[in-house]
């Protein structure tokens, strides 16, 4: 049911987030997508919130504070720790496969 709600959200606020998009196009960050930037807000900005409860004003507040800089800070994190994890399980798949031989 979450899911829905978050989904009425992002279609309720897709005009702010495509603005912000191309506010960073014009700043020449042009590598982020509306739903990037709504995954941010969820997973970030929000993470502590009841997302369903958060007024509109509220939610479009802060997708126009956003920048560049803390949204891409965030994906090059997040890029990080799938790298990591993926090297771990293939050293875990590795490991593991030597051991039978």
């Amino acid at each position: 049911m979450m899911t829905i709600r978050y989904n009425e959200l992002f279609d309720h606020v897709y005009v702010v987030l495509q603005s912000k998009i191309e506010e960073f196009r014009f700043l020449q960050y042009r590598s982020l997508t509306e739903e990037e930037l709504w995954n941010y807000c969820i997973d970030r900005k929000w993470r502590k919130k009841e997302i369903e409860s958060l007024p509109i004003a509220e939610i479009v507040a802060t997708v126009f504070d956003l920048t560049p800089s803390e949204v891409l800070n965030y994906h090059r994190f997040v890029s990080h720790q799938a790298l990591d994890l993926q090297s771990e399980l293939a050293a875990v798949l590795f490991h593991a496969k030597s051991n039978s031989l």
